[in-house]
């Protein structure tokens, strides 16, 4: 979603990037359990291609093993296309906007009168800089991935957190559901301490509060 984003913002106003936010928008507007059905249906029954339950072949012993690792990976391939085309419009749309701004700004235009290479500004000057107003979102989306989904965890019966919370909600077995929203907060915090230290490293201006002016 980053990189797309600002491949939009350098095209904007282009064919690719009206195709672009077309998908961005849709991909935006569109559920996730919404989309795992239409995975669950096109892909499982119509063309069997990926299994359509389980998060692991049954018939192969869980372990540290090739094998076992692709199992689990080809299992998890539909749930987390569906979190990932979901999720990808919002962040190519943000991406957008922000990669758009810092296009504008002084310090790029240098560096085009310098003559440096287009891609070295992309990832340098612009990339970097337009990143930073949405890495605390993404941190914190991160930390809600973990979470997982009710709905798509369900429908592929896949084992996660989100699994866990609707058959506690069905049981009501609230213990259970306090702990895994437990777990959520967790993922979340501690999503938000890491963006917390990588902003720094990012940003050289907060590594040494009132050192800028």
């Amino acid at each position: 979603g980053v990189g797309l984003g600002i491949l939009m913002a350098y095209r904007r106003g282009g064919i690719l990037d009206n195709s672009l936010s077309i998908f961005a928008s849709v991909s935006r507007a569109t559920p996730n359990f919404i989309l795992g059905l239409l995975l669950l249906y096109f892909l499982t029954i119509y063309y069997p291609i990926f299994p359509s339950r389980g998060s692991y072949d049954i018939s192969i012993e869980p372990g540290f093993t090739l094998e076992f690792i692709s199992s689990v990976l080809y299992h998890s391939f539909l749930p987390i296309m569906a979190y990932v085309i979901t999720s990808i419009g919002g962040w190519m749309l943000a991406m957008r906007g922000s990669a758009i701004r810092v296009l504008g700004e002084d310090y790029v235009t240098v560096a085009e009168a310098r003559g440096l290479k287009s891609g070295r500004i992309a990832r340098t000057y612009v990339g970097k800089n337009a990143l930073l107003p949405l890495f605390a979102s993404f941190a914190i989306s991160l930390g809600y991935m973990f979470g997982g989904s009710v709905f798509i965890e369900s429908y592929f019966a896949y084992n996660g957190i989100g699994s866990i919370i609707g058959l506690a909600m069905s049981w009501r077995d609230y213990p259970l559901i306090q702990g895994g929203f437990l777990l959520i907060t967790i993922a979340v915090i501690f999503s938000n301490f890491m963006a917390d230290l990588l902003y720094g490293k990012l940003d050289p201006r907060v590594r040494r509060g009132g050192t800028y002016s």
